[in-house]
């Protein structure tokens, strides 16, 4: 937030923005206000917030170098967009960080599915799509820079990451930033920082944490399933490949997969089966087409591992009739699930 949409505070050491409603000022021009001071990285509909007739919000932001720290109580509801338009106008390269005290926040996307409570935080990325409705709630704002992080997660993907109010060092920062906003007219700027620093220092530390147990075994095999499924079509797709964008070690990534025949296998069978779905599709796309799109140099290597694969080479797929590439695309289905519930001690009937 900013000082344009609020009273800007002073004769205290560290600067304050204070957003209330001024006396005589109507509902409708204090949410214009409102509005204003988060225009920077959301879009709020004023008109919508000022419909509400028992609308209330109070917030004191402090202004330090490390961040923007904003204590916030609002009844009612402000629902704020992050959308491709504004991204694209603003360009923020900061993180907008939720710590919900009380109430509850209802977040889109969500890596969860479930609505952050008392004690959870949030961290969206502003350069990313999100949206967040929040109603009757109060909680702790920090807007930083990436850079305030620690090294590697400054260069992370920490879109919707979330804290849940069990973490160990969650109620930790809760009560650090607490005592910072309470504190604050008594601090010095450099007191703040310190303070704020110590706060960020464990976000760092938690977020390190969540973002290791969703890369645990389990969790890590499906974001590496998923990537490879997206990525089909790059050429270089390979075990290296992965653990590099997923940043974790080759022998991590390998661990993950041992239960499954390895990495390179399940590449290999995702591409194939692709393939044979492009083959049977009803849009009948060329033979260079579906190499391409599953990642293959040409349609000799593609001939070559397909034949080898389901022992009929693509030609026949493609001159084969309805009935037949209905029968072939359930015999892929079931190839594919079979691979793997073989190699996990399951069998499907025959």
């Amino acid at each position: 937030m900013d000082a344009s949409g609020g009273e800007l505070v002073l004769g205290r050491a560290i600067p304050c923005v204070r957003h209330a409603r001024f006396p005589g000022e109507t509902l409708l021009d204090f949410t214009r206000r409102l509005a204003r001071s988060v225009a920077f990285a959301f879009n709020v509909d004023h008109v919508r917030m000022a419909a509400q007739a028992d609308f209330d919000f109070f917030a004191e932001a402090l202004v330090l170098p490390e961040a923007v720290v904003t204590h916030a109580r609002l009844h009612g509801q402000i629902p704020t967009t992050r959308d491709a338009a504004l991204i694209a106008a603003t360009s923020a390269e900061q993180l907008f960080v939720y710590v919900v005290k009380d109430g509850a926040l209802e977040v889109a996307p969500t890596r969860s599915g479930r609505r952050l409570r008392a004690g959870d935080i949030l961290v969206l990325d502003l350069a990313q799509a999100s949206s967040v409705l929040g109603t009757d709630y109060e909680a702790i704002y920090l807007i930083l820079a990436r850079g305030a992080l620690p090294e590697p997660l400054r260069h992370m993907d920490l879109h919707c990451a979330e804290i849940h109010g069990d973490h160990p060092l969650a109620r930790a920062i809760v009560s650090t930033l607490t005592c910072l906003c309470e504190d604050a007219p008594r601090m010095s700027q450099v007191q703040g920082s310190v303070v704020l620093r110590a706060a960020i220092e464990m976000l760092g530390l938690a977020l390190t944490d969540v973002r290791r147990a969703r890369l645990a075994p389990r969790m890590l095999k499906a974001t590496a399933e998923t990537l490879v499924d997206d990525n089909l079509s790059q050429p270089g797709l390979s075990p290296a490949w992965i653990a590099k964008r997923l940043d974790v070690s080759r022998a991590t990534l390998y661990r993950a997969f041992a239960p499954y025949g390895g990495v390179t296998l399940f590449i290999n069978d995702r591409r194939l089966q692709n393939a044979l779905l492009l083959l049977t599709s009803a849009d009948e796309p060329p033979l260079s087409e579906i190499a391409a799109r599953c990642g293959y140099g040409g349609r000799t290597r593609l001939f070559q591992a397909f034949s080898e694969r389901f022992a009929i080479p693509p030609e026949a797929v493609l001159s084969a009739s309805e009935d037949d590439r209905a029968m072939l695309r359930e015999h892929a289905a079931r190839a594919m699930m079979d691979v793997w519930d073989r190699s996990t001690g399951r069998s499907l009937a025959s």
